[in-house]
């Protein structure tokens, strides 16, 4: 089954992945999904898998709010975090608003972005062509089967 973009979605951060690992509880459900290489996990209720029949080697959309991507300028995971989704990547575009900013991010061939506020654009210095790390709390990302 292929899976594509879900284009009738408010949410542009739209990523493919394949399910590596769904492990249930009794309310949540945390399920790892391999995107280009690169592992991202989601949080989910146990419902939700269970209605979705998640199991490994399914393919699945990845969704993410663009207000829920926080960003760190340079290369490298932050290791004493407890956030776990970090994805290298490289900004392609800032575009500022008077108190948001847009930042749009290459990671692995997909693009994400991020909804970040001006200041924190200007406090890090972040502009086109600078390497950062996306991060995404696993409470955050949605998938679509």
């Amino acid at each position: 089954m292929s899976v594509t973009a879900q284009t009738n979605l408010t949410t542009r951060n739209q990523l493919q992945g394949i399910v590596r690992d769904v492990v249930t509880g009794s309310v949540m459900a945390e399920v790892k999904v391999d995107v280009h290489g690169e592992e991202l996990v989601a949080a989910i209720t146990r419902h939700s898998a269970e209605r979705l029949d998640l199991s490994e080697g399914d393919r699945v959309s990845v969704l993410v709010k663009a207000t829920e991507v926080m960003l760190a300028k340079g290369s490298q995971p932050i290791a004493a975090l407890t956030t776990r989704n970090q994805l290298p990547g490289k900004v392609t575009s800032v575009v500022t608003g008077s108190v948001m900013a847009e930042v749009e991010i290459d990671v692995g061939g997909d693009e994400l972005v991020a909804a970040v506020t001006k200041h924190s654009v200007a406090r890090l210095g972040i502009a086109a062509g600078d390497d950062v790390v996306v991060l995404i709390k696993a409470t955050e990302v949605m998938l679509g089967k």
